[in-house]
């Protein structure tokens, strides 16, 4: 079962202080939603462009035909490391929405995708993380209500996928 647990601060700063800790640091992955428009300024999208401009960048480098053609592709960034331990803060940008909210799009989240991503998250921690080179998932859960997705569902499939993994699951950005 997935170790998960609700954090109210700001996910970029933890994520730093994780990765600095003089004991006990961690590797932090932020996996997050975003779309196959081409749009990286939306959202919690907006809140790491404004953090990370690295991050919109390389997004952008994709283009909107490959974003279409490709569902459920996670981009790997990243974005900060500790020299000594070698911590990183990796920020992975999953294309699981089609499209984006609107008025006729209330769920632009598509759950097929969101797997696909899921699994890759959970390829890439697992090839690159152990048990003495730990890392951990920093959620932000408003990157996947913004999307409408349904998180009582989105719970189940991070206990089914992401189960043998440390989660902690932010419902704030600051």
């Amino acid at each position: 079962m997935a170790k998960m647990k609700i954090q109210q601060k700001s996910i970029f700063q933890i994520a730093h202080d994780t990765i600095y800790a003089k004991e006990h640091s961690f590797n932090v992955l932020i996996p997050h939603i975003s779309n196959n428009n081409n749009v990286f300024n939306i959202g919690f999208s907006e809140q790491i462009s404004n953090h990370f401009p690295s991050v919109k960048t390389n997004y952008d480098l994709l283009g909107k035909h490959f974003l279409l053609k490709n569902p459920g592709y996670v981009q790997f960034n990243d974005v900060d490391r500790e020299l000594k331990s070698n911590k990183r803060l990796i920020i992975a940008t999953m294309i699981s929405q089609n499209g984006l909210k609107s008025k006729n799009n209330k769920r632009p989240i598509n759950y097929a995708y969101l797997v696909k991503s899921m699994v890759q998250v959970k390829k890439f921690m697992f090839q690159n993380f152990n048990s003495e080179n730990k890392a951990i998932i920093y959620l932000p859960k408003v990157s996947f209500t913004f999307s409408g997705a349904n998180w009582k569902f989105v719970e189940c499939l991070i206990e089914d996928i992401w189960k043998d993994m440390n989660v902690i699951v932010y419902d704030g950005v600051k």
